[in-house]
């Protein structure tokens, strides 16, 4: 019987962590911005990842320009063509010539920048859970028009998740994001 009602006492707290889980998405953009004279469809999307880690950078790149192809965008990795780091201590981009060559290389019409801005704690009401939030900022630019087509500020819960499985429920939103704010074609 003492067994069972342990059983019963560790199945109700799975319960509420995987309820704490569904019901706060692990995703929420806190701004966006678009320029609203921007009517263009990017062709070729160059994705560059602002993180220190180099290897984080690679996972995210991958999987930002496979959720694009999936969604019928045509886009490039960075960290083939463009050295570590890409942006300087400023969030400014470190060498704006060779930048500008790597642009051209691939053939990029447009430019995705995504880069952590802060980090946020803090505790769930009523319970001992304290989590950890990263703040990230995305910025798209138009390289025919030299000028930012659209700008989404996230704040992601980081969750007791491998990192890779972190990046994808991370790339999902914001590509989703990305597609309601009009940037993507919707398939």
């Amino acid at each position: 019987m003492r067994v069972l009602r342990l059983s019963m006492q560790f199945a109700a707290v799975i319960m509420l962590f995987i309820f704490l889980a569904c019901a706060f998405p692990s995703t929420k953009f806190s701004s966006a911005w678009e320029d609203k004279t921007y009517q263009e469809h990017p062709e070729r999307i160059l994705v560059i990842n602002a993180f220190p880690n180099p290897a984080n950078r690679k996972v995210f790149e991958d999987e930002f320009v496979k959720a694009l192809k999936e969604r019928g965008v045509d886009a490039v990795v960075s960290y083939t063509i463009m050295p570590d780091p890409i942006v300087s201590d400023k969030n400014n981009i470190a060498d704006e010539e060779a930048f500008r060559c790597c642009v051209q290389d691939v053939g990029a019409d447009t430019v995705l920048i995504s880069k952590p801005v802060g980090k946020r704690t803090g505790q769930f009401a009523g319970t001992d859970y304290v989590y950890e939030n990263i703040v990230t900022q995305t910025d798209v630019y138009d390289i025919k028009s030299n000028r930012l087509a659209l700008s989404v500020t996230a704040e992601t819960r980081m969750q007791d998740m491998p990192y890779s499985a972190l990046i994808k429920t991370y790339i999902k939103d914001l590509v989703n994001k990305l597609s309601q704010q009009g940037l993507l074609l919707k398939k």
